[in-house]
C-alpha cells in the first residue's frame, strides 16, 4: 500500500493542542473549585480575627519590647536573636531613644487599629460591617505591600531587606485573604 494511506497512531498537532487545552481546563476547574471551597471556609469573621490577631501580636511587641523589634526592622533578624554586629555600618546595633519611641508609636497605632476593627465588626449586631471591613483591610495591607516595593527599589533603604520581604509576604497574604473573604461565594 502507498505510504500516504498508512494511518499514523501519533496524535496530530491539533490533537495534542486539544489534549493540552482539556488538561488545562481540568486543572483550572479544579483550582476554581478549591478556591471556592477555601472561600466558603474563609469567612469575613475569620479573616478579621487573623488580621487583628497579627496586628495585636506585632503592635504589642513593638510597644512592649521596641529594642527587640529593632532587630527585625533594622537588622532583619528574629526579635529573640541577639545581634552582635550590624551588617550595615550605617545602621546602629541598638536603637536610639527616638527609634524606640517611634516603634512604640507604631505599636500603639497597630493596637488601636485592631481595637477599632474589632469594635466595628465582631459583635453579633455588626455582621453587616464585616465584608466592607475586609475590603478596607485588603486595601491597607496591599498599600503596605506597595510601600515595601518602594523600599526594595531604593538604593539605600531604611529597612533591612529580609524584614521587607517578610513584611511584603505577610501583607500580601493578608490582603489576598481579606479580599477573598469580602467576596460573595457563588453557588454552583
Amino acid at each position: 500500500p502507498p505510504s500516504s494511506l498508512i494511518l499514523s497512531t501519533k496524535p496530530t498537532c491539533c490533537q495534542r493542542h486539544s489534549q493540552q487545552q482539556q488538561q488545562q481546563h481540568a486543572y483550572l476547574s479544579a483550582m476554581v473549585k478549591l478556591l471556592k471551597d477555601v472561600q466558603k471556609q474563609l469567612t469575613p469573621e475569620v479573616a478579621i480575627k487573623v488580621t487583628t490577631g497579627l496586628m495585636v501580636a506585632g503592635g504589642g511587641a513593638m510597644l512592649a519590647v521596641p529594642k527587640r523589634m529593632w532587630n527585625l526592622f533594622a537588622h532583619g533578624r528574629p526579635p529573640w536573636e541577639k545581634v552582635e554586629k550590624s551588617a550595615d555600618p550605617d545602621v546602629p546595633l541598638e536603637p536610639d531613644r527616638h527609634h524606640k519611641q517611634l516603634l512604640r508609636w507604631v505599636g500603639f497605632m497597630a493596637l488601636s487599629m485592631a481595637g477599632v476593627v474589632t469594635k466595628l465588626t465582631l459583635g453579633d449586631d455588626m455582621e453587616k460591617n464585616r465584608k466592607p471591613m475586609c475590603e478596607v483591610l485588603a486595601g491597607v495591607c496591599a498599600a503596605g505591600v506597595a510601600m515595601d516595593g518602594v523600599v526594595m527599589s531604593q538604593e539605600n533603604p531604611g529597612q533591612n531587606e529580609n524584614a521587607t520581604i517578610v513584611d511584603a509576604a505577610v501583607g500580601g497574604t493578608l490582603a489576598a485573604m481579606n479580599f477573598v473573604a469580602s467576596r460573595d461565594v457563588e453557588d454552583e
